[in-house]
């Protein structure tokens, strides 16, 4: 009956729960060749830098309602003058320029390790918050490194900034609070399907497969980090089967401050993971006082100049849960 009660209410069910200290992130069997990352809005820029910068341990990336590589260029005007406003008039041969240097400085992964990553872009010509151009300076962006057979730009006309989904969240026209959009349409599970092939069929997310975990032990005050995260854990890899692991970040006003856990429940990859083997991590950004105050990830370098860069101090706690996940 409880487990019954907390399907329908799940993320009053997480908020009980939240009080009660969090334990810290286990490890599984984790296919080195299966690691991919996802993103929407700050999300999206995240995972593309995370994708470029640790090039070596991805292999694909998906941006939803993001835009192209190192795009505010540390600066948080041209963040949003450029490259939500306008992100037409950017050169993307400045920030597929920039990938080269910080790569020859060794300071993000060798480049060549993107030939083989799978790269899906989403933009919407509704999108009033990050234009659509962003998404299609972002593929500009990858053809400079990855063959056109292995990226991907999907669009649908009526949806605006946020998350795709096939039947949760608000309006798919309207982009406001969660972010999540119900749009007829699985964005959940086209990223995945892109990444890892044929999937067997969409199922229920278990419950009892969610699970909370303290994310400060991976970064101190200067990171920022929400005091938990959670990973999705199908039974199958609990257990010790080998498993994929997929990152999914949030977008801005999207952590436990504005919408408790709702995309962690509602974003649809746990239906996706239970039946495909596949461990979903959801890391949480926290809002910081240093121009961040709608919990986004550090997409514009408020967290200093590394912040594309495997020096950056959300790109280490993120690697340091997912080496955690692997046992190394």
């Amino acid at each position: 009956m409880i487990e019954s009660l907390c399907t329908l209410l799940l993320p009053l069910c997480m908020q009980l729960a939240s009080p009660l200290p969090a334990p810290p992130l286990k490890s599984y069997n984790i296919d080195p060749q299966g690691i991919t990352i996802s993103g929407v809005s700050s999300g999206a820029f995240m995972a593309v830098q995370m994708d470029v910068a640790y090039s070596a341990t991805f292999q694909g990336v998906a941006s939803v309602a993001g835009g192209i590589y190192w795009c505010a260029e540390q600066d948080a005007e041209k963040a949003t003058e450029n490259c939500m406003k306008n992100p037409a008039a950017i050169d993307s041969s400045i920030m597929i320029n920039k990938a080269r240097d910080l790569s020859a400085r060794q300071k993000i992964d060798d480049l060549h390790h993107l030939k083989n990553h799978k790269v899906l872009i989403y933009a919407s010509p509704k999108d009033e918050v990050v234009k659509m151009d962003g998404g299609l300076k972002l593929q500009d962006f990858y053809r400079a490194f990855t063959p056109d057979s292995r990226i991907e730009f999907l669009s649908t006309p009526e949806t605006a900034h946020g998350f795709p989904t096939l039947d949760r969240g608000g309006p798919c026209h309207t982009g406001r609070l969660p972010w999540i959009l119900n749009c007829d349409f699985d964005m959940a599970g086209k990223i995945l399907s892109t990444f890892y092939g044929p999937l067997n069929e969409r199922g229920s997310q278990d419950l009892r497969n969610l699970h909370r975990f303290h994310q400060h032990e991976f970064g101190d005050a200067e990171t920022p980090l929400y005091r938990d995260g959670w990973v999705y854990v199908p039974t199958a890899c609990a257990a010790g089967a080998p498993c994929r692991l997929h990152v999914a970040l949030h977008g801005c006003q999207m952590n436990p401050d504005f919408i408790q856990q709702r995309f962690v429940s509602e974003a649809g990859y746990n239906e996706w993971a239970e039946r495909n083997f596949i461990i979903v991590l959801y890391p949480q950004s926290a809002r910081d006082q240093r121009g961040n105050p709608y919990a986004c990830w550090d997409w514009y370098g408020f967290t200093g100049e590394d912040y594309i860069t495997q020096q950056g101090s959300q790109p280490q706690a993120l690697m340091k849960m997912i080496h955690r996940l692997r046992g190394l």
